[in-house]
């Protein structure tokens, strides 16, 4: 399956999360500005009680997916995300982890 980008392969990042309020913003921002640019987000909330989802809703209108589910555990999160993914590969973020700017782009030309 490709994309909007001709010749790339569409890519879901997958990311579950869970009352990480303080850290998803940067989790999210760092695979929205990798160079590698045909990709879906896709964020799981996973029962969050703090106000993660408000964080979330920032990102409303920005290319970003929101789910959320009763507090299954970040498994289930997951594949949740891959019943929702559209594309040919799958990329599993942690929502307290930033990726570097070209990870995608080196994992994609590998």
């Amino acid at each position: 399956m490709e994309g909007f980008l001709a010749g790339q392969p569409l890519v879901s990042v997958i990311i579950p999360v869970y009352n990480r309020k303080d850290t998803i913003k940067k989790a999210i921002d760092s695979v929205l500005n990798q160079t590698y640019q045909n990709i879906e987000v896709l964020v799981i909330d996973d029962g969050s009680t703090d106000s993660t989802m408000d964080v979330l809703n920032q990102f409303k209108g920005k290319g970003v997916l929101v789910f959320k589910q009763d507090h299954k555990g970040a498994n289930a999160a997951r594949n949740l995300g891959i019943n929702h993914a559209k594309g040919e590969f799958i990329a599993f973020q942690d929502s307290d982890d930033e990726w570097l700017p070209e990870k995608l782009e080196r994992q994609i030309a590998y």
